[in-house]
């Protein structure tokens, strides 16, 4: 979440009757709580390289107010035992964001040299 996607959230609502301050002040106060608050989302556009991304959550940190930046990538989800979820209806994976870990990917990489596979 950053500064500036909590105030695009917030000059969406509009103060409600009741509110005694100035529109301004209700929307600095609604900003907050959404930065505070609001669900993790997408942040900026897709990169092809986790080091892309990198770069990009740095700058961000240095250029704006940030909170939870993190780099993830669409996978299939599993559940709490490890096992992959399957769609009931059409019988295929549930894919998700799931979180990067650079550990696991320098493991992925080893196993797929020494099998020949590449994704």
């Amino acid at each position: 979440m950053t500064d500036v996607i909590a105030r695009q959230s917030a000059s969406k609502k509009s103060p409600p009757p009741e509110w005694n301050a100035t529109t301004e002040a209700f929307y600095d106060e609604y900003e907050e709580h959404i930065y505070r608050t609001g669900a993790h989302r997408q942040v900026s556009l897709t990169f092809d390289a986790p080091q892309f991304c990198q770069d990009w959550i740095n700058l961000a940190r240095k250029h704006m107010r940030t909170r939870g930046l993190r780099i993830m990538y669409r996978g299939q989800l599993t559940d709490r035992h490890g096992t992959p979820r399957i769609n009931k209806k059409t019988k295929e994976p549930v894919l998700g964001w799931m979180p990067y870990d650079e550990s696991s990917e320098e493991e992925s990489s080893e196993i797929r040299f020494e099998t020949g596979t590449f994704l």
